[in-house]
């Protein structure tokens, strides 16, 4: 079992505490405004040693982004502004449902969709009204 240590417990609270989904390069320097002798490479080894321990989420995007919130629920990456957002979505009911459809054992399932944030599409409407 990995140990807690200080730059352990400072990671998880700045991904906890973003709802932004940072980058490793952000959480690196947010937890440096805390602890400034905190290295990158501290920050990429815990946070894959969290996210495989199920206590943050590593969003499939690139650059990876971290979720502090563990329970089931889904991405939207805005083609437009890059943000990453939350999107409620039963998982389990997506597995059992491709389970049924396939021959496979399925274990888990990660959603990320694309589209367009509602800041953006906000933005959007506002500009084709003026033109």
């Amino acid at each position: 079992m990995k140990r807690n240590t200080v730059q352990k417990e400072l990671i998880r609270r700045v991904v906890s505490a973003s709802k932004e989904h940072p980058t490793a390069e952000e959480v690196f320097a947010s937890a440096r405004k805390e602890l400034p002798t905190i290295s990158l490479g501290t920050v990429y080894r815990v946070l894959h040693e969290l996210a495989e321990a199920g206590e943050i989420v590593e969003v499939p995007v690139a650059p990876s982004r971290f979720d502090g919130t563990t329970s089931e629920h889904a991405h939207l990456v805005c083609e437009v502004c890059g943000g990453v957002f939350d999107v409620p979505l039963n998982a389990g009911k997506l597995l059992s449902a491709a389970g049924k459809q396939c021959a496979h054992s399925l274990s888990g399932v990660t959603v990320t969709f694309s589209g367009v944030c509602e800041a953006c599409a906000s933005k959007q409407n506002r500009n084709s009204a003026k033109a």
